[in-house]
């Protein structure tokens, strides 16, 4: 005779699993059960992992330095150092820091004093006249296929050895960002390797590349750039 499939007792009724009389039949059922949803949870947390990780890809930003020195439609010629953000989801770049010849560089101002020849005396007006045409704040959220630039300078007769010196003194220029993505992975990049190093967080640095670095307190009287 069969066990019943419940127990009544005077608070309630407990349900007991229906066993079949034989001990190493019932033992290989619980413990088949038993495996089944060990392997159920294993194979949700893989999928969980795998979904994370697609999150993670679909949101990975790739920042890179970009020089453009490229004729414009006028017959002018322009040069260009910016950031590009190549990566499939935005950048946040919270700390940037570029250095010339072991010396950190705090704006493109001091960055052309040091390797181009630039005057110390020169401002944003004397900026003016040798082809200055446009900088952007690195620091900040870049949206993916989206770029920063560092500074623009436009050729003139004036300033034909000042672009000279910009072109000649990309690959001397050394760069160190640290930037997130929007589910909070962090890299170290030079901004040319492709193998950006992961790192737990990023913070801002003082020696961070700033708007006009040396320029900036003229630059604050001609809002109009910015």
């Amino acid at each position: 005779m069969s066990e019943p499939p419940v127990h009544t007792r005077a608070d309630d009724v407990h349900a007991e699993p229906r066993k079949t009389g034989h001990r190493f039949l019932d033992l290989t059922i619980a413990f088949s059960a038993i495996l089944i949803s060990l392997i159920s949870l294993g194979v949700a947390v893989h999928h969980g992992h795998v979904q994370q990780r697609l999150v993670a890809a679909n949101s990975w930003p790739f920042l890179r330095f970009d020089f453009d020195n490229s004729r414009l439609a006028g017959g002018g010629q322009s040069v260009t150092y910016s950031i590009i953000n190549s990566g499939v989801g935005p950048a946040v770049l919270k700390s940037f820091i570029v250095e010339y010849e072991g010396k950190r560089m705090h704006g493109f101002v001091e960055l052309l004093q040091a390797c181009c020849g630039m005057s110390r005396d020169m401002d944003i007006n004397g900026l003016l006249t040798v082809g200055f045409l446009g900088e952007s704040r690195p620091v900040g959220v870049i949206r993916a296929s989206d770029r920063v630039t560092l500074f623009r300078f436009f050729r003139t007769p004036e300033n034909v050895a000042l672009l000279d010196g910009i072109a000649a003194a990309r690959d001397r220029v050394k760069f160190r960002a640290c930037y997130c993505s929007i589910v909070g992975e962090c890299w170290v990049s030079d901004l040319r390797s492709l193998d950006p190093q992961p790192v737990a967080a990023c913070k801002a640095s003082p020696d961070d590349y700033v708007e006009f670095g040396a320029g900036l307190d003229q630059y604050d009287r001609l809002p109009e750039l910015k």
